[in-house]
């Protein structure tokens, strides 16, 4: 039979024709340089990625007659033989048909014979890991300590299952999977010497396919070849592999983006119609949406991703249709869909209704930013709720608000008294009904004792960002500048409140109420005013009036913000007894 398969036709014969594996022929190589040959080998890693190529090559290096070299010549009767497969020196054994331990008692004899021609007797066992534990015990004596002209070469796809013993008697040499760009170098140059034509595009979804082993990229030339003659084209390929073109990922994402569910399903059909298989889709398809999310995270998308120029200009326009939050969910969503249909007997409609549901996550949002939401709004409304209860059970309620330059002291003329009505009353002096409010400085004060109620408009608008200023003591108020301190315990504020978009939002919030720019600065360290004269003596907020029980519960801020945020509406209301 003269015609010969690509993955055999080129088969590595020398050292240096080995692709993506320097780690390995370099320590090799040295070894027959500096005749430190080890009595055994393991070679270890995924299929087609060298293991027996090189166990060859070691093989021809150790017995080659040229001397003062570690390279083969591949030209004296000793190489010539070894390439050829028949040589008596060199003996192959396929783990995975010999795996008793009286095949590993009839290699134990024959090792003890000397080799014919070379000055090495070399065994090779494929598929090591098949042998059975019987077997693996019968041979560590021999493996230990073998005669000096014998040499032990192992290859295995799954080392794990070798035992420990063995590993520690053994040169374990990890061999890697070689990279999109490796395999697509050395199939240009197997398509050169064919004159046959392959895309770049072309050479790139076969190198993917193959999954970094070369002996899979170059039986999927071959059956390229036959498929498409002289001239491959990327639809030949496709068709060939059962694999969607990336233009159809491409439309289902713009599909999604648009809420077009009319042209998501046309894809769903496409894929059906084509044959591919789903799961197969989907991974391609988790593979492009992971493209997706990379390259909204770095800058040099080329440089991370394996993709012609083509899917890099796709890829990056998709960055814009989605967030980041969403394309997690979009990930989370199909990848749950991929482990569902392997079990499903109608995989397509689970399919179709997840193109459905996808439409939707862009809507949605996170559990995790709700609950943050209402945990801020309850801590707020905690804090009111106790003032109110506070003052409720006063029998008179009287507070001095002191003013910042001259302390004067302002009683409150509201006065809540207790009556022997079997419901209590309050009287407030001006009450405003359905919400508490804040009693406001005089206009002689304004700028200087305005502080609370801009605290009270920092925390309606953004609860967070109120709270976090509560935290630091104010040291300085006026209308160029206010100042805050803030202790070293809760100094890690300070950045949370500095980011540039709360910056922006105080300073407009600030120019409102104060009527001129204000320089905000947040500082830590020791105030030059205790934390309780900063709250009672200087900037003391106004006490709150009371409502009345007649009051509505719906229309508290609490609720409203609360029903803002989930879009519910209240269906009835029941009042609960304290007690």
């Amino acid at each position: 039979m003269d015609y010969q398969v690509s993955a055999r036709k080129w088969r590595p014969q020398t050292f240096e024709e080995v692709i993506g594996q320097q780690h390995v022929t370099t320590s090799l190589a040295n070894a027959i340089r500096l005749d430190k040959i080890a009595q055994a080998y393991l070679f270890s890693g995924i299929r087609g990625v060298g293991k027996t190529s090189l166990a060859r090559i070691l093989a021809k290096g150790v017995n080659c007659k040229r001397e003062g070299t570690s390279l083969p010549c591949n030209t004296c009767e000793s190489c010539q033989e070894i390439t050829a497969g028949r040589s008596v020196d060199v003996i192959e054994v396929d783990g995975a048909s010999n795996t008793g331990v009286d095949d590993v008692r009839e290699l134990r004899e024959n090792v003890k014979y000397l080799p014919l021609r070379g000055r090495y007797k070399v065994y090779i066992i494929d598929e090591v890991h098949m042998l059975s534990n019987a077997a693996f015990n019968a041979l560590l004596k021999t493996l230990e300590e073998p005669p000096p002209h014998l040499i032990f070469i192992l290859a295995t796809t799954e080392s794990h299952k070798i035992p420990q013993t063995i590993l520690s008697r053994c040169q374990h040499f990890a061999f890697r999977r070689m990279t999109p760009p490796e395999i697509v170098s050395q199939l240009q140059r197997i398509i050169e010497t064919r004159n046959v034509q392959f895309t770049a595009r072309g050479l790139n979804l076969i190198a993917r396919v193959a999954e970094g082993s070369m002996r899979d990229a170059l039986s999927l030339i071959d059956q390229a070849i036959s498929f498409g003659g002289e001239s491959v084209s990327d639809e030949d390929l496709f068709t060939l592999l059962g694999r969607m073109d990336g233009a159809v990922f491409h439309r289902l994402i713009v599909a999604i983006h648009k809420k077009d569910a009319v042209a998501a399903l046309s894809v769903a059909k496409e894929i059906t119609d084509h044959g591919c298989d789903l799961r197969q889709f989907l991974s391609d398809w988790l593979e492009r949406l992971r493209h997706v999310v990379v390259a909204q995270n770095v800058s040099d998308v080329k440089s991370c991703l394996d993709v012609s120029q083509e899917e890099i200009e796709e890829i990056q326009e998709e960055t814009t249709f989605f967030s980041l939050e969403a394309m997690q969910r979009l990930f989370g969503l199909f990848a749950r869909l991929l482990s569902e249909i392997r079990i499903a007997p109608q995989p397509t409609l689970l399919f179709e209704v997840a193109l459905m549901k996808a439409m939707l996550l862009s809507d949605t949002r996170s559990i995790e930013s709700v609950i943050e939401k209402l945990e801020q709004l309850t801590a707020n409304g905690s804090s009111n709720t106790q003032v109110s209860h506070t003052a409720e059970t006063a029998p008179q309620y009287k507070t001095p608000v002191k003013s910042f330059e001259n302390k004067k002291e302002i009683q409150n003329t509201a006065i809540f008294k207790k009556t022997t009505h079997p419901e209590r009353k309050i009287q407030p002096q001006k009450p405003t009904p359905n919400k508490i409010s804040i009693q406001k400085p005089s206009a002689a004060n304004k700028g200087k004792t305005d502080w609370p109620t801009i605290l009270a408009a920092i925390k309606r608008e953004r609860a967070n960002i109120g709270s976090y200023l509560e935290q630091g003591v104010l040291e300085h108020f006026d209308k160029q500048e206010i100042r805050i301190v803030f202790s070293k315990n809760s100094a890690f504020l300070i950045p949370l409140i500095q980011k540039d978009a709360v910056q922006s939002w105080l300073k407009d919030l600030l120019l409102s109420h104060v009527g001129s720019e204000v320089k905000l600065k947040l500082l830590e360290g020791q105030a030059s005013v205790s934390p309780s004269a900063s709250n009672a003596d200087i900037v003391k907020k106004a006490e709150p009036v009371i409502t009345t029980k007649t009051s509505r519960t719906e229309d508290h801020p609490l609720i409203q913000e609360a029903l803002k945020l989930l879009g519910g509406t209240i269906i009835d209301t029941k009042r609960v007894p304290n007690d």
